[in-house]
């Protein structure tokens, strides 16, 4: 063979071959270059919750290109591929399920809504997509419709309406209520009302007012609100409804008769600027402000230099999810999603907000929610809260127990 006549042939069947052996022998550059991750976020861009999602959005990008820039996950790069739910469950779905079959993504984060969140968890069980979510917080996805491929960074709806029973519950004995007549109200003042019972006695949820969602005019409800005299009122408005409300509130006195309680996002915050009245109580998922730590500062200057924005909850949720999320990729023994979930399942994440874990039980990760009284923040062009007090889940969640109770029979 070595007598052979080297042929611009031959050599072209060796270089091809030792092509093909180079190839052979490093499968992950082949497989970075031609086939990225991808990540696939169905979420509420239309609708009233659209701020949100924009932030959850921003932030989940913002730590994918960070992950890259630093090589990606086991040679390959990232890649994120929105849909657009429009706070339609069905849609939400469809879109879910479209981006699994058809555009072939591996993993799923979000969504926004808690009833595109069931929805997208329903399709994530069915396909066995690991999904992560960053704002959805129906105490049905960690008990009734759990499923191992689910995880969750946001404090339930359970853990909140605890920790405000806790808040303002102790001090307090004539309580009036009010919320959108929609599942999420009648879920917190619900719990609200069991966990009252164990923290005061002889408390009373003595007035409840359910305007319906959009509702334009408050005043009936508000002056209901003050002809019952309580010693506070526990609001579970959020967003445009509690805007309007709290604007409509002032000229009344309501919150110079009674103190007032209420759930609170920092993109209310923003929009009342200084029409928020000083001394509410509030209540909120994740604040920036509500973590005095230099991963915190660093990712607030870095959300602000690329978005021009003050991030909100939903960008601390957003940011952590990605990262854990990157995470269990990264330390999982396969990419198959049963690997990742058993990865995420054991992970101990250093977030934004301080250590994480999730309980075996409900993958509800130990995230804190925090209390505190409107006021001047330093640096912040809107008010914020001061004198914040900051819940552990574990005070608050429910116990294996009851997670294990809301299963049976389902």
């Amino acid at each position: 063979m070595s007598g052979l006549p080297i042929t611009r042939r031959t050599m072209a069947l060796a270089t091809s071959a030792a092509i093909a052996t180079a190839l052979a022998s490093a499968p992950g550059k082949a497989l970075a270059e031609g086939a990225p991750i991808k990540i696939g976020l169905t979420t509420d861009l239309t609708g009233i919750a659209a701020t949100y999602a924009a932030a959850q959005v921003n932030a989940v990008k913002l730590a994918i290109e960070e992950i890259n820039a630093a090589g990606g996950i086991k040679g390959r790069k990232l890649e994120l591929l929105v849909r657009d739910s429009q706070l339609k469950p069905a849609l939400g779905a469809s879109l879910t399920r479209d981006l699994i079959v058809r555009e072939k993504i591996d993993y799923l984060i979000g969504p926004d809504a808690s009833s595109v969140g069931v929805a997208v968890s329903g399709v994530a069980k069915q396909y066995k997509k690991v999904v992560v979510m960053t704002i959805p917080n129906t105490p049905r996805l960690v008990g009734e419709l759990f499923h191992k491929y689910f995880f969750t960074i946001v404090p339930s709806g359970t853990m909140l309406a605890r920790a405000m029973a806790e808040g303002i519950g102790k001090t307090n004995n004539s309580i009036a209520f009010i919320g959108g007549d929609y599942e999420a109200s009648h879920q917190a003042i619900q719990y609200f009302g069991e966990w009252l019972t164990k923290v005061n006695p002889k408390a009373k949820i003595t007035a409840q007012q359910w305007p319906k969602l959009g509702e334009p005019d408050f005043t009936p409800y508000i002056t209901q609100l003050i002809s019952a005299k309580p010693d506070i009122v526990f609001s579970y408005l959020w967003g445009a409804d509690l805007i309007a409300f709290i604007k409509q509130a002032k000229p009344y006195g309501l919150f110079d008769k009674t103190k007032f309680a209420t759930l609170l996002f920092l993109d209310d915050l923003k929009a009342l600027g200084d029409d928020m009245p000083d001394g509410i109580i509030g209540q909120m998922y994740a604040p920036p402000f509500g973590t005095n730590s230099p991963a915190m500062a660093e990712f607030i200057k870095k959300y602000q230099a690329k978005f021009n924005s003050f991030p909100s909850d939903w960008a601390v949720m957003g940011y952590d999810g990605m990262r854990i999320l990157a995470d269990g990729i990264r330390n999982a023994a396969s990419m198959e999603s049963d690997a990742v979930a058993e990865a995420i399942e054991k992970l101990k994440f250093d977030g934004l907000q301080g250590p994480l874990t999730f309980r075996a039980v409900d993958h509800q990760g130990n995230v804190p929610s925090f209390l505190g009284t409107t006021g001047k923040v330093a640096g912040l062009p809107f008010k914020g809260l001061v004198d914040i007090q900051r819940i552990p889940a574990e005070s608050v969640w429910p116990t294996p127990e009851e997670i294990l109770a809301q299963r049976k029979d389902k």
